[in-house]
């Protein structure tokens, strides 16, 4: 196997190219550099999404291979992107329990967009296919093992792809993914930036906060990501954690509507609400917050 110890961007090697354009700029993307102990609870962990329309910019943006128009969000200018493999899709949605084709034939899908995405973006990331098991109609038993079987796979076919590597485990527990790590730092497959996988289904900000500590104590010089956190734990993962995600912005429209949105004015209407919270919890800039309200562009038909 092609390894390693820092697959290219290990925490040992020079920062440069590494991190969010902002940083090398001086902004307020350098919060991605200061030790978690350093931080404060809520303005350093960088929240990824993607916007209703792709016309609507933000600075940090996360697709998948299913997203409709994802190339319109890489036109649009964000600082960073992480490609993401849609797990939600896969096995929530669509019930699968592998991915379209096979995993070899989706981290390929995965990688492609990767080199296509840094055509345009000079920071991308790619996480590695994973296994959820916490989705209660369709867990994947061994979703661990075959999780660290796509990373070595990954690392090996595509090494010059910056991987984000998923740490599973399971339902709710935080030994299984404490194993997961001992195990992948054992086997030399952790790359620079991390990503604790086993968090999208639970809505605890107590067990999220948990993890978060447990992850930071045994990632020491590692980015760490933690996929679909709830709201309500950003303020306690912040200092342990650098990025996080949320693709519920639908949520929103119920808090406005209690419905769904219906129309490109209700979309955008809770598009904003979204952004106020992201302001006043000090998540982003208010620089950031008046050009993602903007003027968008009217969405296409």
């Amino acid at each position: 196997m092609r390894r390693g110890a820092s697959h290219g961007y290990s925490s040992g090697k020079s920062n440069r190219g590494l991190l969010p354009r902002g940083a090398r700029d001086g902004s307020a993307s350098t919060l991605f550099n200061l030790p978690p102990e350093s931080r404060t609870e809520c303005s350093a962990v960088i929240i990824y999404t993607r916007p209703y329309y792709h016309s609507l910019w933000y600075p940090y943006i996360l697709i998948t291979p299913h997203v409709k128009n994802a190339y319109g969000y890489l036109a649009n200018d964000p600082e960073s992107v992480i490609i993401d493999s849609g797990v939600h899709k896969v096995f929530h949605e669509l019930g699968l329990r592998e991915y379209p084709g096979g995993y070899k034939t989706w981290i390929s899908r995965v990688a492609q967009l990767y080199y296509y995405s840094t055509r345009f973006i000079e920071d991308v990331y790619a996480v590695v296919p994973d296994y959820p098991s916490d989705y209660p109609h369709n867990p994947v038993p061994d979703n661990v093992e075959r999780t660290n079987r796509n990373i070595e796979y990954a690392l090996d076919r595509y090494p010059d792809v910056r991987w984000i590597v998923p740490i599973q485990g399971k339902p709710d527990s935080v030994a299984s993914v404490s194993r997961t790590i001992e195990l992948l730092a054992g086997r030399g497959l952790l790359t620079g930036y991390v990503a604790v996988a086993s968090t999208c289904v639970t809505r605890s900000p107590k067990f999220l906060h948990r993890l978060a500590v447990v992850a930071r104590s045994l990632l020491r010089g590692r980015r760490i990501h933690m996929f679909g956190t709830t709201m309500k734990a950003w303020g306690l993962i912040a200092r342990y954690v650098d990025s996080t995600d949320t693709i519920t912005l639908s949520l929103h429209c119920r808090s406005l509507y209690g419905r769904m949105c219906c129309k490109t004015e209700e979309y955008l209407q809770a598009w904003g609400y979204f952004l106020e919270l992201l302001r006043k919890g000090g998540y982003i800039s208010g620089e950031v917050y008046s050009r993602a309200l903007g003027n968008p562009r009217p969405p296409p038909a």
